[in-house]
C-alpha cells in the first residue's frame, strides 16, 4: 500500500507539473518581476544602462503625485456611478424576467449579448454612437430638443459616456446572477409575507432581499475588481481625455511604463493598485461575514 501511495502521489506530482510551469511562468514570475523593478529606476528606452536601485523612492513619487490621486478619485468615481446603476437596473430586470410571462426566455437570451462582447468591440460601437454631428445618439436626441452633446469631447460628460457604455455591457451580469439567485429562493417565506397582508414592495424589501444579500455583495465585489482595472472602453473611447477627465489607474500604469518608459514607476503603481484590490477583498469577506440584523 505505501508503495502503491508513494508511485500515486508521484503520478500526481508528473501531471501537475505543467500547469505549475505554466503558472508561474505566467502570473507568479512576472508578479515577482514587477515587485523587483518597483524598487529600481529603469527606462525602457535605455535596455543597457543599470538599473539602480532607488529603495522605496517610486511608491514615494506616486503617493505624493497629484496626478496618480486625480486617476485614483477618477476610478473610484466612475466605479461609485457604475455599480450603483448595474445594482438597481440588473436587481430589477431579473425580478422581471424571473417572472412566468411569455417570451422571458427569450428575453434573458438578448439581454445577455453585450455582457460576451469585447469590451474593445463596444468601445468601438459606443463611439459610432456617441459622434457629435453623424452618431445615432445625438441623431434621435435631437428629435426630443436635447442634443447635440459632445459625448466624449466634453469635460462635463466624457466620464458618463463610459460609465453608460460599462453599465451596457456589464449589467446582463448582475442580472444573470441575480436572477440565478431568484430562481432558487424557498417559495415558503413568500407565501407567509403574502398571507401576513405584506405589500410587493415589504415582500421584497423584508424576504426577498435578505436571501439574495449575500449573491448581491458577491456580484458587486467581482464587478469592483473589473470596474477598477477598466482600461479598454476608455482607450478607445477617450484615451484618457479631455485633458485627464477620464484617466484611470489603469491609463495612469500604461502611461508611466509604456508613454514615458517608466518600468519602474508603473511598476511601484500596479503594487499599490494590487494592495487596494486586496483592502477590497477584505471588505468583501467582512460584508458577507457581518450579520445583517445587526444595527
Amino acid at each position: 500500500m505505501a508503495y502503491i501511495r508513494k508511485r500515486n502521489r508521484k503520478i500526481f506530482l508528473i501531471f501537475m507539473m505543467p500547469a505549475v510551469l505554466v503558472l508561474f511562468g505566467t502570473t507568479i514570475y512576472p508578479m515577482l518581476y514587477a515587485g523587483y523593478l518597483s524598487f529600481r529606476s529603469y527606462d525602457l528606452a535605455k535596455l543597457f544602462v543599470p538599473r539602480v536601485y532607488v529603495g522605496w523612492a517610486n511608491y514615494r513619487e506616486i503617493l505624493s503625485s497629484s496626478e496618480f490621486l486625480h486617476t485614483l478619485i477618477v476610478t473610484f468615481k466612475l466605479m461609485a456611478m457604475t455599480l450603483s446603476v448595474q445594482l438597481v437596473l440588473g436587481v430589477g430586470i431579473a425580478l422581471l424576467v424571473t417572472q412566468r410571462l411569455p417570451g422571458m426566455g427569450v428575453a434573458r437570451t438578448l439581454l445577455l449579448i453585450p455582457m460576451m462582447i469585447s469590451p474593445v468591440i463596444v468601445g468601438l460601437v459606443w463611439l459610432f454612437l456617441y459622434f457629435p454631428e453623424l452618431g445615432y445618439l445625438n441623431y434621435f436626441l435631437s428629435f426630443l430638443g436635447l442634443g447635440p452633446y459632445a459625448w466624449i469631447t466634453s469635460t462635463d460628460w466624457a466620464l458618463w459616456a463610459i460609465a453608460i457604455a460599462d453599465i451596457w455591457q456589464w449589467t446582463p451580469f448582475v442580472m444573470m446572477g441575480t436572477a440565478a439567485a431568484l430562481t432558487n429562493l424557498s417559495p415558503e417565506p413568500f407565501e407567509a409575507a403574502k398571507l401576513d397582508g405584506n405589500s410587493p414592495f415589504d415582500v421584497f424589501w423584508r424576504v426577498t432581499l435578505p436571501q439574495i444579500r449575500p449573491v448581491l455583495i458577491s456580484l458587486m465585489f467581482l464587478r469592483a475588481i473589473d470596474a477598477f482595472k477598466i482600461y479598454d472602453i476608455i482607450f478607445v473611447l477617450t484615451k484618457g481625455g479631455p485633458g485627464d477627465t477620464t484617466e484611470v489607474l489603469s491609463m495612469f500604469i500604461y502611461r508611466q511604463s509604456f508613454t514615458f518608459w517608466r518600468m519602474g514607476v508603473g511598476a511601484a503603481a500596479s503594487f499599490v493598485s494590487l494592495v487596494i484590490i486586496v483592502v477590497l477583498i477584505t471588505l468583501f469577506f467582512k460584508s458577507l461575514n457581518r450579520d445583517p440584523h445587526q444595527a
